[in-house]
């Protein structure tokens, strides 16, 4: 029984990951749009980290988040929650994705929720 239940937490590890980090992304862009609208630069991309790590959410690689928040802040554009979750939670699949064939294994390449999409800020 017990090796069944150790079975199923690495199969489901990305849905727990992504359960666990939908209220921290959430938290992160909403900080993203109040600090952009007072004309401040937005919040470390450091502190998503250290949230999921409280949350005990392994974060596989910075590379995919950062790549996509630099994006969103030369674009002006608000960060998808939704975006971010899937490159903390499916970051190694996502950078290692040059070799064919290669996945998470996670039964869920999705996302478990889907939020309406914002209307992005201008950067004026």
């Amino acid at each position: 029984m017990r090796t069944a239940v150790r079975a199923l937490e690495r199969y489901y590890t990305c849905l727990l990951a992504q359960a666990k980090l939908k209220p921290i992304a959430e938290d992160y862009v909403d900080r993203w749009m109040d600090a952009v609208e007072r004309g401040d630069y937005p919040p470390d991309y450091a502190e998503l980290f250290e949230a999921a790590g409280a949350a005990r959410v392994p974060v596989l690689s910075p590379v995919p988040i950062d790549a996509y928040l630099r994006q969103c802040f030369k674009t002006g554009r608000i960060p998808d929650e939704t975006r971010i979750v899937q490159a903390i939670a499916h970051a190694y699949a996502e950078g290692d994705l040059m070799k064919v064939g290669a996945t998470c294994r996670c039964p869920a390449r999705r996302p478990l929720f889907q939020r309406p999409k914002r209307d992005g800020f201008t950067g004026e």
